[in-house]
């Protein structure tokens, strides 16, 4: 059987002519609509439109990231270290030898910070003395909360400083190289190389000597976790400095055998403190 294949509508036809009038009737009121809403003296908002009674959104501040914003994002992160060896310092499960490093560290931050204040204040900026909110909402606060109920407390601590100072470490290191004046690169460096030094510190004191020198990795070798399988702690665990995240292990296992771990990633344009932010 053939296909039904119907002619064609001619332009005289029924059929063409209600299609043409449905087309062109919707053109020109389509086009009318338009002209009126362009043509002078036209009255009304111009906004785009809303739905319900919400009130309008604030536009975001821009930020531009200087030298000053790096400064004081740096500042912060002293103050975020400062915070948590309060914290730590308080809940009394360190042994004397980690006090001890413990105090070294809080004095040398708070040095850094203070030298990172007169910094800024140099370059023309304002100086910020309170830690930085976004890492500590969104990595103190886990990290806190993931060893209430450790296994051991104490191991878990001296973890969270190596992590901390490797972080602030790697910290410097990125904002470095966007620094743009030298004496300030050179500056960085130097607050970078006490950072370096207090993770090697840690380290040490928690793995040991001669085995917490040298991370294995270096030799092609696998670094293996301990026998409660935690990371093992190394003064030298790359052979350059590291710019990616600080990952950090603490907390008791759960039910399938892990424990909580998190990534301290170094500061970007979400957590740098701008100089529309203030304590």
């Amino acid at each position: 059987m053939s296909p039904d294949v119907r002619p064609a509508a001619r332009a005289g036809s029924p059929a063409f002519g209600r299609r043409r009038l449905l087309r062109d009737s919707g053109l020109v009121i389509s086009l009318g609509a338009l002209v009126a809403a362009c043509g002078e003296g036209r009255q009304g908002l111009d906004e785009p439109g809303r739905v319900g009674v919400a009130p309008p959104r604030e536009p975001l501040p821009q930020g531009q990231v200087d030298d000053v914003v790096l400064l004081r994002t740096a500042q912060s992160i002293e103050y975020v270290a400062l915070e948590v060896y309060d914290v730590a310092a308080g809940l009394d499960v360190l042994d004397p030898a980690a006090l001890t490093l413990v105090d070294r560290f809080v004095a040398d931050h708070q040095d850094h910070a203070d030298r990172l204040g007169e910094l800024i204040t140099a370059a023309g900026g304002e100086e910020y003395r309170c830690a930085n909110q976004w890492y500590m909402e969104r990595a103190v606060a886990p990290i806190l909360e993931a060893v209430e109920d450790t296994d051991d407390l104490a191991r878990d601590l001296l973890h969270i400083a190596h992590a901390l100072e490797s972080f602030a470490g790697s910290t410097y290191q990125a904002i470095v190289r966007s620094l743009e004046d030298h004496d300030l690169r050179r500056e960085a460096v130097l607050i970078a190389a006490d950072e370096v030094r207090h993770a090697a510190a840690i380290a040490m004191a928690v793995t040991g000597t001669p085995e917490g020198y040298v991370s294995p990795e270096l030799g092609g070798e696998d670094a293996e976790p301990d026998e409660q399988g935690m990371p093992v702690l190394y003064a030298v665990p790359t052979t350059f400095g590291n710019l990616s995240a600080t990952n950090l292990t603490v907390g008791p296992r759960d039910a399938e055998g892990v424990r909580f771990t998190i990534g301290l990633q170094t500061p970007a344009e979400n957590s740098f403190v701008y100089d529309f932010s203030s304590c």
